[in-house]
């Protein structure tokens, strides 16, 4: 069944977004009484279609919310094929919050007058990546900040480092004694954090972290350090 994310909920009555509507009606060609999944306050019901196309009435809990950790995100701007992958991917295993950045060495530069168009379209990937992987949570995307804005949490916070020194192997900043609801993530585009801004991170409370011996892509640090989270976790 298809999932999709509750506009409104009037007692057993659920109200979809008129995108949702278009997707129903033109590209799944669904039928007035298919069932559906809807989610609503990380609540995710079976439903039934209604014939407006516009509503669907519950008829059971299909699940409830269980996520437990808040996984933020600071991800580099990347080319916009990069940044889509890292949103859909991160989405699915688990990120709670992504916040671009501005490095550096990041080479791709957004206008300031299409920042808000790249955030929506952003952020509409996450919504569809979250409802293809069944979560009941939708990612936030925030605006891009400087390395200056990027802020700790009482938790893990993580500096993906490719600096041979002073860095802890991942294994010892991510296990079962450290694991805890709030985790913190940053990771620099092709060419890495450089030296001053790792410092200005470290001074902030950063931990810098090797992911191993390989040099990853950016968009695959994503998915080594949510699968870890997620192994640990169970």
């Amino acid at each position: 069944m298809q999932q999709y994310f509750s506009k409104n909920k009037n007692g057993e009555i659920l109200e979809l977004n008129e995108l949702d509507i278009h997707h129903i009606k033109n590209v799944m060609r669904m039928n007035i009484g298919d069932k559906i999944i809807v989610v609503d306050n990380k609540i995710a019901y079976n439903c039934k279609l209604e014939e407006d196309y516009c509503h669907a009435t519950i008829e059971s809990i299909y699940k409830q919310n269980t996520e437990n950790i808040y996984i933020r995100a600071y991800i580099p701007v990347l080319q916009e094929e990069k940044m889509s992958f890292i949103i859909e991917k991160g989405t699915e295993m688990g990120v709670s919050e992504f916040v671009p950045v501005k490095f550096e060495h990041s080479k791709f530069i957004i206008n300031k007058d299409k920042e808000s168009k790249k955030i929506e379209r952003w952020s509409r990937i996450a919504k569809e990546a979250s409802e293809q992987s069944r979560r009941l949570v939708i990612p936030k995307v925030n605006n891009i900040i400087s390395i200056k804005e990027i802020e700790t949490v009482k938790g893990v916070n993580m500096l993906c480092s490719l600096d041979k020194n002073n860095v802890k192997e991942i294994k010892n900043v991510l296990n079962e004694e450290t694991l805890c609801d709030k985790i913190s993530i940053v990771f620099g585009p092709e060419g890495g954090i450089s030296p001053n801004e790792e410092e200005i991170l470290v001074s902030n409370g950063f931990t810098k972290t090797s992911l191993g011996k390989n040099v990853l892509r950016t968009e695959t640090v994503i998915i080594n350090v949510c699968s870890i989270i997620n192994y640990l976790n169970g």
